[in-house]
């Protein structure tokens, strides 16, 4: 039936919206992206897109961090969810779901509805889960949407204030010296602390242990306790202890210094040139995300972003925001997936 009526809609207008009127009873107002886009048939693809601008959201948002809590991702999340809640008139529920190198939360998010109300705050995890592990139940580049780029996370290489290492070439030297013993942490398998490991023994032919966590946090807690000899943490997750004296940085992880630590050296600059890894967070979405909510939650981020009391609470927690929109993010997933495609295979990281 429906069929004939929105091939005849000019001749039976008013049958179409009493149609529409149906529907909007039967099912609630607009009451998620999908209903907005099932009315297509009986009103104007414009009428549609302004059903779904009104009507979302209408209920709590849920943001999921593929990590414990205490990391970059988490502290970003959490910065922005209050905020967001005074802008969307919704709550923003931060959820953690660590696991798998970032896979189990960004599973979850990936198999969800495509209605706004589940978001995946993103890092550079993502870009090479599908590299890593053999039976993801998504592909990234495919499964999740990039809505914007939120933060650039620089990394620092950090020991045990009893290590007796004060620099890179010293800290070179010992784990030479003992190759095989000595011990890095990761939130996982994959993640860019992983990686940022992996780079520094195939640029120096030092051979070191990779220990996996469930998060950062587990394993800055072993390194503060000294059963890890180094690690490749963001500075957000390191600075605290830094300043407290319980760790020594030897360097940053990214190509330039960090206007964060303006003070500390690159570990490109300290003797190992093209040395690079940079951390990044961004916001996802479920493939098939409704462009006016997509366009939506990226003015609200962008707007809260540089907002000046955000910005220092950002920067004060050792994270840099840097709002770019999703096709800036798109092409960023790209990137890292191809360089780090090399490493990947050069070590011949298993696959799990």
């Amino acid at each position: 039936m429906a069929k004939p009526i929105a091939q005849q809609q000019g001749k039976f207008g008013r049958i179409s919206r009493v149609l529409k009127a149906g529907l909007v009873a039967l099912l609630g107002f607009g009451c998620t992206a999908q209903v907005a886009q099932a009315q297509v048939g009986v009103v104007s693809g414009a009428s549609a897109s302004n059903v779904v601008t009104v009507s979302w959201p209408e209920k709590p948002l849920r943001l999921v961090v593929p990590f414990v809590t205490g990391g970059a991702a988490d502290s970003a999340a959490r910065i922005l969810a209050p905020v967001l809640h005074k802008k969307l008139g919704q709550s923003v529920i931060v959820e953690n779901r660590p696991g798998a190198g970032a896979a189990i939360g960004t599973a979850a998010v990936a198999a969800a509805r495509p209605d706004g109300y589940t978001l995946l705050m993103g890092s550079a995890s993502n870009a090479i889960g599908n590299l890593l592990y053999k039976n993801l139940p998504y592909v990234f580049a495919r499964d999740l949407e990039p809505v914007l780029l939120v933060a650039e996370v620089p990394g620092v290489m950090v020991v045990p204030r009893s290590l007796p290492v004060q620099d890179l070439a010293s800290f070179i030297a010992y784990a030479k010296a003992h190759p095989g013993e000595v011990t890095y942490g990761s939130p996982g398998v994959g993640t860019s602390v992983h990686l940022a490991g992996e780079l520094l023994e195939s640029m120096t032919g030092v051979t070191m242990l990779h220990v996996p966590y469930k998060g950062a946090a587990p394993a800055m807690t072993d390194l503060l306790g000294a059963r890890l000899q180094v690690m490749f943490p963001a500075l957000s997750a390191a600075q605290m202890h830094i300043k407290a004296g319980a760790l020594r940085v030897l360097a940053v992880t990214t190509a330039q210094r960090s206007a964060l630590a303006p003070e500390i050296p690159t570990i490109a600059e300290l003797g190992l040139p093209g040395y690079e890894v940079g951390g990044w967070i961004g916001v996802f979405a479920p493939a098939g995300l409704d462009t006016n909510i997509s366009a939506r939650l990226q003015t609200v981020l962008a707007e809260t972003l540089k907002e000046p009391e955000i910005l220092q609470t950002f920067l004060s927690a050792g994270i840099e925001p840097t709002p770019e929109t999703s096709q800036v993010l798109r092409a960023r997933v790209q990137a890292d997936a191809t360089r780090w495609a090399k490493l990947i295979q050069m070590k011949r990281i298993e696959l799990q």
